[in-house]
C-alpha cells in the first residue's frame, strides 16, 4: 500500500514579494519608533559612566580602579576554618 504525497504548494512570487514588503515597512517604522528611545539609553549610560569615572570609581577604560584591600581578601572576613577528622 502506497499513500499519494499531496502535491507541493504553490507560491505566487509577487504574493511573496508584496508580503517581503509589508514586513520591511513594519519593521522600518518599529525602527523609528523606538530610535528616540535607544538613542536617551545610550546617552544616559554615557553620562552615567562618565560620573562613575569623575568618582573614581573606574579608570578611562572602565575597569574598576584600586581598592583598600588585596583582590584575594573577602570583604566578609576570612573563611571558616576546616575541621580536621
Amino acid at each position: 500500500m502506497t499513500e499519494q504525497q499531496p502535491a507541493p504548494p504553490t507560491v505566487d512570487p509577487e504574493q511573496v514579494r508584496a508580503a517581503v514588503e509589508q514586513v520591511r515597512a513594519a519593521l522600518r517604522a518599529w525602527a523609528e519608533a523606538v530610535a528616540p528611545a535607544v538613542r536617551a539609553l545610550v546617552a544616559e549610560f554615557a553620562r552615567l559612566a562618565e560620573h562613575l569615572r569623575e568618582a573614581g570609581v573606574v579608570d578611562d577604560q572602565g575597569r574598576p580602579t584600586h581598592r583598600d584591600r588585596p583582590a584575594w581578601q573577602s570583604p566578609y572576613g576570612p573563611p571558616p576554618r576546616r575541621r580536621k577528622h
